[in-house]
């Protein structure tokens, strides 16, 4: 139980987790709704449809138009919604949102997975749908994604093991 406080209290001090593609962010958020919200960044990234920003085959979509705010943008709902609301916000790991939060000296916390990893994020992102684009992103620049993680002195970092989800990490058994 002490174990879970920390987390917790962790959390509470640093309200922003950047997480990886792949590591269960939209299902932790849907898990501990009064604690979490998924802080989804497609809606400040690019113009969308109403239908688009949820879709999983949308993400990385290479004609969808960005923002020309992005991602000051996001940045600014972020700055807002960590002082309105109590909830940690699960962000992805961008790398131009986390040198914003950095500037901004606002605290982060980077969960990613094992380097060892690839191939089980490469079937989880077929699993659930993503495009091709996606996966080319994502599995293709997989060594130039950590290594910048494992460069960021300014977050604490949470390495996921195999199998193991944002979810289990954070609030290891079921937050019991």
């Amino acid at each position: 139980m002490t174990k879970i406080k920390e987390k917790i209290n962790f959390c509470t001090k640093n309200p922003i987790i950047a997480a990886y593609a792949g590591s269960g962010k939209t299902t932790f958020a849907n898990m501990y709704p009064n604690l979490v919200t998924d802080f989804v960044c497609m809606p400040y990234k690019y113009y969308l449809e109403d239908t688009e920003a949820e879709n999983e085959k949308q993400k990385a979509n290479t004609s969808l138009v960005m923002h020309d705010e992005w991602p000051e943008n996001y940045i600014n709902a972020i700055k807002h919604t960590i002082i309105i609301s109590s909830k940690i916000l699960i962000i992805p790991s961008d790398f131009f949102v986390l040198r914003l939060l950095r500037l901004e000296d606002i605290p982060y916390t980077l969960c990613y997975p094992q380097r060892a990893d690839k191939e089980l994020y490469r079937k989880r992102y077929i699993d659930r749908g993503n495009s091709n684009e996606f996966i080319d992103i994502f599995i293709g620049r997989w060594d130039n994604f950590l290594d910048g993680f494992e460069k960021d002195t300014y977050a604490h970092h949470i390495i996921l093991e195999s199998n193991q989800f944002l979810s289990d990490a954070v609030f290891p058994n079921g937050g019991h």
